[in-house]
């Protein structure tokens, strides 16, 4: 019991660093208090939305792409589809890596366990901190299944749930696909600002039916070069 508790706190105390939160306000502090949220913008917002066909096209033109798993790609169990789509892009002389949060998912190293899983090299799989330097040289970042972990609200709307965590800066690539469900928020239950910015598209859908239409459709395009 002692070394289950003992592990407990362990893990606790990395995800609140990774959350850039402070334990003891994270055990002892307020429930349910929220704090005004600064800058928010309640206008009507539009989103695009894009294809199977158009995203495998990106991803067959680019020489520089980021993917970035969250817990929805978990749930669907879709990462031996990423790992296929990996396969065939650095098959192809494209560049393809992973990025990972250290909290993305359900606990820390979530992500790393489902990649080795589906057979995708260690060595495309890369932290937070490594890829949010380089955001601007990625043709292409392809968000399967993750909302907080790249949420821009924590950078733009002060006094927010997720103020102030540290995020995998997606927005700052030249183009941001959003692979997931819904519209809906993470698990902050925050809308996601990124959603609306100029350089991203929404494919809507099922992650697992969506990864596996995608890895056929990115192959199928490669084949033809």
């Amino acid at each position: 019991g002692s070394l289950i508790a003992f592990s407990g706190a362990i893990l606790t105390k990395i995800m609140c660093d990774a959350m850039n939160r402070d334990i003891f306000n994270v055990l002892f502090g307020g429930i349910n208090t929220v704090a005004p949220v600064k800058g928010q913008d309640t206008g009507p917002k539009e989103h695009v939305e894009t294809s199977v066909a158009a995203v495998a096209e990106l991803l067959a033109n680019a020489r520089e792409v980021l993917v970035v798993p969250g817990y929805g790609m978990a749930m669907a169990r879709a990462q031996g589809a990423m790992g296929e789509v990996a396969n065939v892009c650095r098959a192809n002389k494209i560049n393809l890596k992973f990025g990972v949060h250290p909290v993305a998912g359900r606990m820390p190293g979530q992500m790393n366990v489902l990649l080795a899983e589906a057979g995708v090299p260690h060595e495309w799989v890369l932290e937070m901190d490594e890829v949010n330097p380089d955001m601007e040289s990625n043709d292409v970042v392809l968000v399967v299944g993750a909302n907080d972990v790249v949420n821009s609200a924590a950078q733009e709307l002060e006094g927010c749930a997720i103020w102030g965590m540290p995020v995998i800066e997606v927005w700052r690539a030249k183009k941001v696909i959003f692979c997931k469900r819904s519209m809906g928020g993470g698990y902050a239950d925050l809308d996601n600002p990124v959603f609306y910015k100029e350089n991203t598209d929404m494919l809507l859908g099922d992650a697992k039916k969506t990864a596996d239409a995608l890895a056929a459709k990115v192959r199928e395009r490669l084949e033809r070069v």
